[in-house]
């Protein structure tokens, strides 16, 4: 058991560090922000908030409304948001933070004082995600550390997790249907009719998660929760409703080490008629690869037995390892590598086989508050045999784009828009599955 003096040192150590850091993020930035020496009313301003005079500091700067220079108006943000902080209102500095994260990404400071005004907010996710991107800047060592404690203590307190995603999302080809007009069976041409060719739809996307996480230990959560994705069309493409419970586990560890896994159970329906249903376990262990934890590493094993409504076949058998390496590389830029490998195994020849993806990402905020996400996954899939109608073994060859734009500041009521541009082309050995298709989607996040 700990003694009263180690435990009274660890308190008093976490109680420095935690001063040190307040002094590094409160008192910095007031006589280096803005870069240049303000005007009188505004040194009297900072020297009222560092004084403590809050309400008098805050009262001043807000009569002098917006600045024309970029440098005096941060520094004026700077000087509004110390003042909300440190007379304990982290909610009323969160526009004023939020803004100069905007205007200055790649603040270290700025974005920790807004972590930190998000945590005492209550926003933890939030306040989680600033947290990871501070980890881009070169930290010095005990702030690092402090950054990571905060995360590691979000991370445990959390007891729910959920998430929502809507979006309108109008495709050239949302079916995934062929453009040919014609196909050659056994030697003889037959004409494709129109429904059962490429054409564009409207649609909606909907998903829901939630999640519980009861504490079972210290480092070890019971995971439940169950999630809804729902893809639904104006006609020119069938609905898509899945459906999926999980009961499993989640165990923290030291260098951001996570393992768990469980039991998953899926039902799917297509144009509201039963289409399949899924039963599986999987296991996920994840860690960082560096002290300070910018970059990390996971995987995951899945093995799913699904059961289709139309065949009186035995069921597919899916093996899937999945590899995600993720990198910090400052509090501007984020990247992603993703590997993919799957087997497939069925009583039909043509529907077994082996597929494997490669996905890359950026993700890139610029000055003003824009956020940018490029994706490119390629994928091949190969299959064991040919089908029974034209005798092909189809191979195909997949690429996908997508480029996401949000905007940190036209958020409304905690949400911010999501514009979504993506291409997708693949190419088979059976002309009946090569396609084309372009999408727009628009709609809403809040996570920037």
């Amino acid at each position: 058991m700990m003694s009263w003096t180690a435990r009274r040192g660890e308190t008093l150590r976490r109680a420095a560090l935690i001063f040190v850091s307040g002094i590094v993020l409160g008192t910095l930035p007031l006589s280096h922000k803005a870069g240049a020496q303000g005007t009188d009313a505004m040194a009297r301003a900072e020297a009222q908030v560092n004084a403590g005079a809050y309400g008098e500091a805050i009262a001043a700067l807000e009569s002098m409304g917006a600045q024309p220079q970029p440098e005096a108006e941060a520094r004026r943000l700077w000087a509004l948001a110390m003042a909300h902080v440190r007379a304990g209102r982290p909610r009323a500095a969160l526009p004023h933070l939020e803004r100069l994260v905007s205007l200055a990404p790649a603040n270290a400071s700025v974005r920790l004082e807004l972590a930190a005004a998000l945590e005492s907010a209550g926003q933890t996710e939030r306040a989680r995600y600033h947290y990871a991107l501070a980890r881009g800047a070169n930290l010095s060592g005990d702030l690092a550390q402090e950054v990571d404690r905060r995360i590691d203590r979000i991370d445990r307190a959390k007891n729910w997790e959920g998430s929502f995603r809507f979006a309108y999302t109008p495709e050239s080809n949302a079916a995934r249907r062929t453009a040919a007009e014609t196909v050659v069976i056994g030697d003889l041409p037959f004409r494709l009719k129109s429904a059962s060719r490429a054409q564009p739809a409207k649609g909606v996307e909907l998903a829901f998660g939630l999640a519980a996480l009861p504490k079972l230990g210290e480092d070890l959560r019971l995971r439940f929760g169950a999630s809804l994705d729902a893809r639904l069309y104006d006609g020119g493409a069938p609905d898509d409703i899945q459906a999926r419970a999980e009961l499993g586990f989640l165990q923290f560890g030291d260098h951001r080490r996570r393992f768990g896994g469980g039991l998953i159970l899926g039902q799917r329906w297509i144009d509201s008629k039963p289409y399949s249903s899924s039963r599986g376990l999987y296991l996920n262990w994840g860690r960082a690869l560096d002290s300070r934890a910018r970059t990390n590493l996971s995987f995951t094993l899945l093995r799913e037995q699904i059961d289709y409504e139309r065949r009186t076949a035995s069921g597919t058998t899916r093996s899937v390892l999945a590899a995600s390496l993720t990198h910090i590389a400052s509090q501007r830029l984020q990247l992603s590598f993703g590997l993919q490998l799957e087997r497939t195994d069925d009583v039909l020849a043509s529907e077994a086989g082996d597929t494997g993806a490669i996905t890359l990402g950026a993700r890139y905020a610029f000055r003003g508050g824009l956020l940018a996400d490029l994706t490119m996954t390629f994928s091949r899939q190969e299959r064991d045999g040919p089908d029974s109608l034209l005798g092909i073994t189809r191979s195909d060859h997949r690429q996908n784009i997508d480029l996401k734009l949000t905007h940190r500041d036209w958020a409304v009521g905690g949400f911010a828009p999501v514009l979504e541009l993506g291409v997708e082309k693949q190419r088979s050995t059976n002309t009946l599955y090569s396609y084309d298709n372009q999408r727009i989607l628009i709609g809403v996040t809040r996570r920037f």
